[in-house]
């Protein structure tokens, strides 16, 4: 196993992560742009969470502060650098990164004037201050969206924003039109199978599912790694929703005691039941006189789909929105029994 496909099965904070999979156009487009020295003052990364947005982000800012002339082939900045042990420790006088408060992963006005009082302040190891902010989908007010606005058109020329963005139709239009929007594709499959393949660690059996649950996002792919007895769950949520019109109220409570009883995130496990409504509507959609049990699991993914939408909006708690999706079961298991 080579060192890159090792390293591609550990989890990796992007503060601390050196390496980069794909993106090769858009490491090529901010090296030609550094070379000609037309840096623009505000870009936003956008993509599907986990894709590895942030870690471009910090590396082309390590690179950008570190001052090393642009080479023609990598931003590439050793974790020996000084610079890069700096912005890892967030101790760099030039580097500001801001990833929400703690209780509702939101960025509030205050934080973004104590932003705005820094930017102004003269660079001191650097020809350039960069500022990261993840992510700009969690801006918690219109006020602080307008904040952020004039932020960007006021800001010095040697202050540089870079925002990311998982959901680039939740930043409003006036910000996306003051910025370099740059998107960020999901990694194709392909080189996905091919890095897990010859990485040995996975079963091949499961590289399918990882392919399937994970979107081409890597973050998402190695949550699913790294989640103990993942692939079990996968198997057992598939049986039952598969036999969805012969469940009875214990087999709801036994689905979700594999939440219970297993150390998988909220969005994971409710992930893998919607994966598998998904994927039975499909099938059932290719065979003649199914209508209405086409119409039970559409309703049925609708509903837990609504509810999971809801989830940050109504403010619930974990337990509470795993309630709510376990009535919906319990419901829809009465209407068949």
């Amino acid at each position: 196993m080579n060192d890159q496909n090792s390293n591609l099965l550990k989890v990796i904070d992007p503060r601390f992560n050196e390496e980069l999979y794909g993106f090769n156009n858009i490491e090529k487009l901010f090296l030609n742009i550094l070379k000609n020295d037309k840096l623009l003052n505000a870009y936003i990364f956008y993509g599907i969470k986990g894709v590895g947005k942030a870690t471009f982000a910090f590396r082309l800012a390590r690179f950008i502060l570190s001052q090393e002339k642009s080479s023609d082939d990598s931003l590439f900045i050793s974790k020996e650098n000084k610079v890069f042990k700096s912005i890892a420790s967030l101790s760099h006088p030039d580097f500001i990164f801001i990833y929400g408060d703690t209780s509702e992963k939101k960025i509030s006005t205050e934080l973004l004037k104590t932003i705005q009082i820094n930017a102004y302040k003269t660079s001191v190891e650097s020809k350039y201050k960069v500022i990261l902010l993840d992510s700009i989908d969690d801006i918690s007010t219109s006020n602080s969206s307008n904040v952020l606005l004039k932020l960007l058109e006021d800001c010095p020329k040697n202050c540089i924003f870079l925002m990311i963005s998982h959901s680039i139709f939740k930043v409003s239009k006036t910000i996306r039109s003051r910025c370099q929007n740059i998107y960020f594709k999901p990694i194709n499959n392909k080189k996905f199978k091919n890095w897990f393949t010859q990485s040995k660690i996975i079963e091949n059996k499961n590289i399918d599912i990882i392919l399937s649950l994970s979107n081409g996002s890597l973050g998402r792919a190695m949550e699913i790694i790294n989640t103990k007895n993942y692939f079990d769950i996968y198997h057992k949520v598939n049986k039952f929703i598969q036999n969805i019109e012969t469940i009875e109220n214990s087999d709801v409570e036994k689905l979700f005691s594999l939440y219970n009883s297993n150390e998988i995130s909220v969005e994971n496990f409710l992930l893998i039941i919607q994966f598998h409504i998904t994927k039975v509507i499909k099938i059932l959609t290719v065979k003649n006189n199914q209508n209405n049990l086409i119409h039970c699991y559409l309703s049925l993914f609708f509903k837990i789909n609504e509810i999971i939408s809801s989830f940050k909006s109504f403010k619930l708690d974990q337990n509470q929105l795993l309630n709510i999706i376990k009535s919906i079961l319990l419901n829809h298991s009465k209407n068949y029994n």
